[in-house]
């Protein structure tokens, strides 16, 4: 297993391969400006912003992979708003959970029957920090 995110799991098997790529990760701090008066401005730091991450999944049936599984697993997430781990090589990614606050899935391939069988799914996941966390 390489990962997973949330229900979702990340492996390549002589069934199936489930990869993403182009993770990243981006994180930034938060800073206020104090105006002086004929001065630059001063910055005090005050604290960090919830990290963040994107990544693109490519889902294929012709890999093992039906797409509508891994879809409506993503959608759960999506649309009950769970908080999920992001784990890599068997380390919890960050302090957090994660939640997916946006995805973007992409039809490459649609057979005779009008069934989605392979699928790009871009998805932007945003650090759930609960109140007294750091």
């Amino acid at each position: 297993m390489i990962g997973s995110f949330g229900t979702v799991v990340f492996e390549v098997s002589n069934e199936r391969v489930r990869t993403f790529e182009g993770l990243q990760r981006t994180n930034s701090a938060r800073y206020t400006e104090h105006e002086l008066h004929q001065h630059k401005s001063l910055l005090e730091y005050t604290g960090n912003k919830p990290s963040s991450l994107s990544m693109s999944i490519t889902l294929d049936a012709a890999l093992g992979v039906p797409p509508e599984e891994d879809l409506e697993k993503l959608r759960k997430i999506l649309r009950e708003g769970k908080a999920v781990s992001f784990i890599l090589g068997g380390v919890p990614q960050g302090d957090n959970l994660w939640v997916l606050e946006r995805m973007t899935e992409n039809a490459e391939v649609v057979n005779n029957r009008g069934e989605v069988v392979k699928v790009k799914v871009s998805l932007s996941l945003k650090e759930y920090v609960e109140e007294g966390a750091k």
